[in-house]
């Protein structure tokens, strides 16, 4: 009875640590951003692709300017803000909820995001998940496994 329940116990950790790793994978950085069917480079200076709880993040501003909007960082509150055509958006480092304000209605929504922003000692950049930054934007995500390639496509 007890190596019963030990094979059990060990063939319940073998699953878990296969489902693990399975899930690792699925969440991996990406190598590459495409934007509208564009790689988009970022140039050195501006941040990197990272990989961090999972997600790929990226530098608010490379990606933000990138799509042609204006940012800027606001040092009192230590929190990016990204101003589009359609919605002014706002960033807080260390906060897991992104601010979303129309401009055409003044409506603002909170999207919760499953990790938090955060600003890199090394580079002094604020990174967040891309996923988060480009569906406020108006963008859908796409995610390719095999190239481990992002893709931001306006809708």
């Amino acid at each position: 009875m007890l190596a019963k329940n030990l094979r059990l116990k060990l063939s319940a950790a073998a699953a878990a640590a296969v489902l693990a790793f399975s899930y690792a994978n699925v969440f991996s950085a990406a190598n590459v951003i495409k934007i509208n069917g564009t790689a988009a480079e970022i140039p050195p200076g501006m941040g990197e692709i990272r990989e961090r709880d999972g997600r790929t993040f990226v530098p608010v501003r490379f990606v933000s300017e990138f799509l042609k909007n204006d940012v800027w960082f606001d040092e009192t509150t230590k929190a990016a803000c990204v101003s589009s055509a359609a919605s002014l958006i706002y960033i807080q480092n260390g906060n897991n909820i992104l601010y979303v304000a129309s401009k055409l209605t003044g409506e603002t929504r909170a999207v919760q995001m499953d990790t938090a922003a955060y600003i890199d000692p090394d580079d002094n950049r604020t990174y967040l998940p891309i996923r988060f930054l480009a569906e406020s934007l108006g963008y859908t995500v796409g995610w390719d496994e095999q190239t481990q390639t992002v893709s931001l496509d306006k809708l």
